[in-house]
Formats: C-alpha cells, structure tokens, sequence
C-alpha cells in the first residue's frame, strides 16, 4: 500500500512499485533512489521537496550565510508579534558587488543622489515612504516595506539592503533531500514516476542484454506519455484561483 499524506505521495512507494513489477530484489534500491530524485527533477516536482525553516544570524556587513544544500527561498523576513514571518521582496537591483567583504555596505553606497526634492531619492521609491502611505499611480500596493534582499547563488549568501535593521532572518527555503530521505510528490505523478524509473533502469544496460533499441525508445514514449496525462491531471484552475490572481494583480492606476 502507498503512503499518503492527503494527496502527497512518499516517492519511495514509486520504488517498491517498480521493483515488485520487474520481479527484483531490495538490492538495487539506492541504486533506484537516486534515479528516482533524478525523476522528480525532471518532472519539474522539486518544489515538492520538504520546506524548512531556518533562523539565520545577519552579519555586520548585511549578508547572511544560506544553510547548506539550499536550493529555493519560498519566503524570507523577520517575526513579527504573532510568529509569522513579514515577507520581504526580492530585489534583483542590489549588487553581489564585496558581499564577502566585511565593509560591503561602504563599497556599494552612494549617497550623492540623496534630495528630498529629486525623484532619484528612496522616497519615491514605494506608497510607504517611512512615516505614512501616500498613494502613486502605477505602483502595486502593499504594506510598510522593512526591507528587501537577492540571493547570490554563486556564494551561497543571502544579501539584505542597508535598511534592514534586525541581528536575524528567517529563511523557509527548499533545500536538496539528503541520500534515503523521503520525498513526497502529488499522486497524479505515481505512474510517470514509474515508468521513468523503468526506462532509465535498463538505458544503460549493456549491448549483450536482452532489452533492444526499440524495446528503450518505447519506455521513453511511455514515460513522456505518462508525464504528459500526469501534468493534466495536476490541479486544474479553478475560478477562486483566478479571483485570488486578479485581488494581488490589482494596480491603482488612472482610468483612461
């Protein structure tokens, strides 16, 4: 019997699966669990993996060290009261410029464009300017900003703008599963799962096997096939996702 998790399935069922239709034994097992974490990539269900949560130290030059085998940021920020994490927003305009040096801030500051009557100056930046909202057309809306950030993959830092005032982070991130950790995937993608682990099983076996040329590029048509019914299957729209969409997308804008 699979395992669920409502509609989570424990990828490692995939395995077992497999191993019971093809009448073989436990032994090749690692051998499959890592075909397996290559098939989930491939079915682009990476997202999937476990999110965890991480209170990172901020150090003196605004950068914070990413914990090891991080792969993607679902949501970044302090604590407020309640303990929920205030999400700051990805900033792609900061600099990698001398993040791992102590003194970054000093190497990437310019405070020649500051005027409180120039458009260049961070005033104008948002609706929130520090003190109250103001309205800006054009501008999606949101709450007091506390700060925004870019991840420097490269380093496997976490940068934060000068504005960022607080001696932590908190990080919920992706990270890469470790060897025999479990995975779960949406069940739509058991049969895909499956039939990947069928073709890539045998792809490599030798010329002197009894599995032919056309016997491979069949397990390859099937797995496509399956991915493709897979990804049909998994979540339609629905109207309140499309309602939800047009609530965040909403700009404050003149009518013309």
């Amino acid at each position: 019997m699979a395992e669920l998790k409502g509609n989570m399935l424990n990828a490692d069922s995939c395995i077992y699966d497999y191993l019971t239709e093809s009448e073989q034994g436990n032994h090749k097992y690692f051998k499959l669990w890592h075909i397996m974490v290559r098939g989930v990539e491939q079915l682009g269900l990476s997202f999937f993996y476990q999110v965890q949560s991480f209170k990172l130290p901020v150090s003196a030059n605004k950068t914070a060290q990413l914990p090891e085998g991080y792969r993607m940021w679902t949501k970044i920020g302090p604590l407020n009261d309640r303990g929920e994490i205030i999400a700051m927003s990805y900033n792609n305009k900061l600099t990698t410029y001398g993040d791992l040096s102590t003194d970054r801030i000093g190497k990437t500051e310019d405070n020649t464009l500051w005027d409180w009557n120039n458009f260049n100056s961070p005033f104008f930046f948002n609706w929130w300017n520090g003190d109250y909202f103001a309205p800006v057309y054009g501008v999606a809306s949101g709450g007091p900003f506390i700060g925004t950030f870019k991840i420097d993959d490269a380093n496997n830092l976490l940068l934060l703008d000068d504005f960022y005032c607080y001696p932590y982070v908190m990080v919920e991130c992706i990270v890469t599963p470790k060897e025999g950790a479990q995975i779960y995937i949406p069940s739509q993608f058991r049969e895909a799962l499956i039939s990947w682990l069928r073709w890539k099983d045998n792809i490599s076996a030798p010329a002197t096997s009894h599995m032919g040329i056309a016997e491979k590029q069949l397990r390859r048509k099937e797995f496509y096939n399956d991915r493709r019914l897979a990804l049909a299957n998994f979540r339609p729209i629905n109207i309140n996702d499309a309602y939800n969409w047009a609530l965040e997308n909403t700009r404050f804008t003149a009518k013309v």
